[in-house]
């Protein structure tokens, strides 16, 4: 007999890391119901060490954070040899034509404004991670 097929989204590990702990949870649990497998940092130095043992296929980062802004962070993890192609959703209460123009030079594949709506985020992270 033959093993059951894991949901479509078993496979994919997601990083979310924003210094908001609220957004962090509720990006976690929403994506979470979607099947995807979830790991949280609410800075990014703990989501860069997380991917030094983890294995992700997308990551989710807050444009405004203390210390790092998220394009910046964007740049670290790309600089890492595993993830130099690793997809990138940029989420921003201050989204606007440059800023988006920016992170795409810089290594963002899409952006998302606050306040997050959900079925937007999916879709973007199933546009990514498919």
């Amino acid at each position: 007999m033959s093993e059951p097929e894991a949901p479509p989204n078993q496979q994919r590990s997601i990083l979310v890391v924003d210094d908001d702990e609220s957004t962090v949870q509720m990006i976690a649990t929403f994506l979470r119901r979607h099947g995807y497998r979830i790991i949280t940092a609410t800075n990014p130095v703990r989501g860069l060490e997380l991917l030094s043992s983890e294995t992700v296929d997308l990551m989710i980062t807050d444009l405004m954070m203390p210390h790092v802004d998220g394009i910046t962070f964007t740049q670290q993890v790309h600089a890492l040899p595993q993830y130099t192609q690793l997809p990138v959703i940029l989420i921003t209460a201050y989204g606007n034509d440059a800023l988006t123009d920016q992170g795409m030079r810089k290594g963002v594949a899409l952006t998302l404004s606050k306040p997050i709506e959900l079925s937007k985020l999916l879709d973007l992270v199933g546009f990514a991670t498919h």
